[in-house]
């Protein structure tokens, strides 16, 4: 083949996947704001009303973490600068306000797969956790933000733009606490030092933000019931698989179902991020290979529900959202389409109205089915990360057009 048409078949091969970037945009749009409809004129979600009253509770004084049930059921259990943040979608009536707060989290994970992934993989990735994705705005949960807001860390520091990686992880901590594990990235990059500095004044400010709408001594009042709620949740529990949004408690969940084990949870979570860290500590080798930090990131979205105490059904989005990554960026391999094939029909599948509900109640939910698939990926990716396991080498993980920007990572990573 001469070198005209090469070039023209690789124009053609552009056109059409930019094609198909957008027919995946116009997908994520139209089921944000579809999912949105259903959710407040046919059916209104609970969550929903959680979030809108706790922002209008932080403007009025009023005790985020408290019970008001003649406005919801469950209580707010998110930061007071979340419930900020959450204003503008508390101020909007509630049907435009749902169509907001959906667009914003699926766009956060369009956004973070396409600046992380290159166009082929990223259409790939975004198809594969779009299920996930809509069970998690059905919910009107949060886990697509944050999951995106990892991703979009991640894709700042393959550009080296430390502010934005710190504004974003700072932000989903924000949202929910286990995202600070998107800080793995810091280590594998240059000047770690100037990067704590900016991420501890993006969280100071993040802290101070409500201060906006409250004052001093009522924000420090907000912080000590965060707490206190955040205790209380970090008992083991015995509502583990109440199905639905219910407890699912991944592998700490499993644990104590399948064998009836009454450990507290952080030796397991200790032990998780010993696991997850280890390909960090041991192969500083492959610390420029664009490969090893995108499997690397994916393996914190698994992580953040496989080792998290208070994973409920919508929050295994997140982990989904991470093997779509994987997935897109390895080689294709039937044992690698087998595990994604099991996790999309026991994770996303599993708890829908095609499973029967007998077996749903008597053995998906009894026995945490739904923790199942993370397990064999997880190990996986890590037997990748520590080079066991061989996985794609290219730069074709990076965007093509931001290859420029990641020549700074093929340095080895010092310590400025």
């Amino acid at each position: 083949m001469t070198d005209r048409a090469h070039d023209l078949t690789d124009v053609a091969g552009s056109r059409a996947t930019t094609r198909a970037l957008w027919v995946a945009f116009a997908l994520y749009v139209v089921s944000a704001v579809a999912v949105a409809l259903q959710r407040t004129v046919l059916s209104p979600e609970n969550n929903f009303a959680i979030l809108r009253s706790a922002a209008m509770h932080l403007a009025s004084g009023e005790d985020l973490y408290a019970a008001y049930p003649a406005l919801h059921a469950d209580f707010f259990k998110y930061s007071p600068t979340f419930a900020l943040l959450f204003r503008p979608f508390a101020l909007l009536p509630v049907v435009p306000a749902y169509v907001a707060w959906s667009l914003c989290c699926a766009s956060a994970v369009f956004v973070g797969i396409t600046r992380l992934l290159s166009p082929r993989d990223a259409v790939v990735a975004l198809l594969l956790a779009w299920l996930s994705v809509v069970g998690d705005l059905q919910r009107a949960q949060s886990n697509a933000l944050v999951a995106g807001l990892i991703l979009l860390a991640w894709a700042a520091f393959e550009r080296n733009r430390p502010w934005a990686a710190a504004t974003a992880i700072a932000t989903g901590a924000f949202v929910k606490i286990f995202p600070l594990a998107g800080l793995v990235g810091a280590v594998l990059h240059p000047r770690r030092a100037r990067f704590a500095f900016r991420f501890a004044v993006a969280l100071a400010v993040g802290i101070a933000l409500p201060l906006l709408v409250t004052s001093p001594s009522l924000l420090a009042g907000q912080y000590a019931s965060w707490r206190a709620i955040e205790s209380l949740d970090a008992a083991p529990l015995a509502r583990y698989g109440a199905g639905g949004a219910g407890l699912y408690a991944g592998l700490m969940g499993a644990l104590r179902t399948w064998f009836g084990v009454e450990w507290p949870h952080w030796p397991v979570q200790l032990g998780g991020l010993a696991l997850l860290l280890a390909p960090v500590a041991w192969r500083r080798d492959r610390w420029g290979d664009p490969q090893f930090r995108i499997t690397l990131v994916a393996s914190i979205l698994v992580f953040c529900v496989l080792f998290n105490h208070q994973s409920e059904s919508p929050s295994y989005a997140i982990a989904m959202i991470g093997i779509s990554v994987w997935f897109a960026a390895s080689d294709r391999t039937g044992w690698r389409i087998a595990l994604l094939v099991f996790a999309i029909l026991v994770v996303n599948l599993g708890s829908t109205d095609l499973m029967p509900r007998a077996w749903y109640r008597d053995y998906y939910v009894r026995y945490m089915l739904k923790t199942v698939p993370l397990i064999p990926v997880w190990i996986v990716m890590q037997l990748e990360l520590l080079g066991v396991v061989h996985n794609r080498q290219a730069m074709s993980a990076i965007r093509e057009g931001d290859a420029g920007d990641a020549r700074i990572l093929e340095r080895a990573p010092d310590a400025r």
